[in-house]
């Protein structure tokens, strides 16, 4: 507990943003929330003028940083003063927030930097199903904000978030993990759609788990997609997929 007797907050970013604090969801402001997403996002303390003409970009400096203090002041009250840490000259968050979208940038630098976190997850992800933990890298951050200064921090998980989830679904292709491949590459996908990487490693799980059919309808709608929005066809990989795998049975049925 900290000194005003309020545990852990919980901050949500992906893929809306949620104030929860002991354990019950806390209303903040539109001005608050985004307050609080420029701190997680940071990563670090803002200077008070810095966070002032984010939030209030055409607003005069002096003007600015009234708001900012009645911002602080009313966020303080509604969270019993457990999410600040301030100073004359910066703000941050305290050590006792937890922030999912912290928590998957931590996911995400394990699985890119350590091929133990891999084998980890690998060890840990039973019945062909994904850890719970890993549910957060379907969503995007903050998906319903249009603010101009929020547009790099979506653009760059967006990217983190695809390529981590292709790099997964690249580990548990290689274990003949079918369901797991699917629900990666398939997550991959509804991020980005023209993306290819995912789509192929899709095809090549089915091919290994014998879903011929499946293979081929879902590299229908990848062709149909891309000639619909950029007037273009695949690559070659994945028709090399599935005539390598077209060979393998017949090589097969003519052995009988």
């Amino acid at each position: 507990m900290n000194p005003t007797g309020l545990g852990i907050v919980h901050i949500s970013l992906l893929p809306g943003f949620v104030c929860r604090t002991d354990q019950r969801i806390t209303d903040l402001s539109d001005t608050q929330q985004r307050l609080v997403a420029a701190l997680v996002l940071a990563d670090r303390p803002l200077r008070r003028v810095d966070l002032a003409s984010r939030l209030w970009p055409d607003a005069p400096p002096d003007r600015a940083g009234a708001r900012l203090r009645q911002t602080l002041w009313r966020l303080n009250q509604a969270t019993t003063g457990g999410l600040l840490r301030a100073s004359h000259t910066t703000v941050t968050l305290t050590d006792r927030v937890e922030v999912d979208y912290r928590a998957a940038a931590r996911l995400i630098a394990a699985v890119s930097g350590a091929v133990g976190a891999v084998a980890t997850l690998g060890a840990v992800a039973g019945g062909d199903r994904l850890p719970q933990a890993w549910s957060v890298l379907r969503h995007p951050l903050l998906n319903d904000w249009d603010d101009d200064w929020l547009v790099p921090f979506q653009e760059k998980w967006k990217v983190q978030r695809v390529q981590t989830l292709e790099r997964l679904a690249e580990k548990f292709l290689q274990r003949r993990q079918h369901a797991a491949v699917l629900e990666l590459a398939d997550a991959a996908t509804q991020a980005d759609p023209l993306r290819e990487g995912p789509r192929r490693i899709a095809v090549q799980s089915c091919l290994f788990a014998g879903e011929v059919a499946d293979a081929h309808r879902r590299y229908r709608g990848y062709q149909e997609l891309l000639a619909a929005e950029l007037g273009v066809a695949p690559s070659g990989a994945i028709p090399r997929l599935l005539r390598q795998d077209r060979e393998r049975q017949l090589a097969l049925a003519a052995e009988y």
